[in-house]
């Protein structure tokens, strides 16, 4: 609670959203976010439908939970076992006809799903992670050549919205 407090404090605004961090809201914390309604937050995007980082078998698209609290899974492509995530490496590596396709579809249809971005991404000389495993520095380091262009010409001409709108005209 202190980080919410420390944020809302910096920003002057309510702090309604949460995603845990390395979307680690799986396994023996799966039930954690039945805590977040009492602590303020109106909705949550910890669980991701995938294998490595959750479970394939969650919903795609943004849901109720309980008490109001909606959770709004990052978004991935295709369904089934082979998926990919639409934020971090998958839009740095995979074609970008069919990012950008995906990125309308997402715009068109007003799916509520946050588009991630972490700011190392926008920075091609972040250190190697010392330590980090074979899966971690690909994931970390693939497609960052030119990338801040290539998420200006993918983002080009789509209308964002804020998940705070999107959550409150639901």
């Amino acid at each position: 609670m202190d980080g919410k407090a420390l944020l809302e404090d910096l920003s002057g605004r309510p702090v309604v959203g949460y995603r845990a961090p390395e979307w680690s809201l799986r396994g023996p914390a799966s039930d954690w976010w039945r805590d977040l309604p009492e602590l303020g937050f109106r909705y949550d995007s910890s669980r991701v439908p995938l294998a490595l980082l959750g479970d394939p078998s969650w919903p795609r698209w943004p849901h109720r939970l309980a008490e109001g609290l909606w959770e709004l899974p990052p978004p991935v492509l295709w369904s089934g076992p082979l998926r990919s995530p639409l934020w971090g490496w998958g839009p740095r590596v995979l074609p970008f006809g069919l990012v950008r396709r995906s990125l309308e579809a997402l715009a068109q249809d007003d799916t509520g799903n946050p588009l991630v971005l972490h700011p190392w991404e926008l920075d091609p000389g972040q250190p190697e992670l010392p330590g980090a495993s074979l899966g971690h520095r690909l994931a970390h380091s693939a497609g960052m050549r030119g990338y801040g262009g290539r998420l200006r010409e993918l983002w080009a001409g789509i209308r964002l919205t804020s998940l705070e709108s999107w959550v409150e005209s639901q």
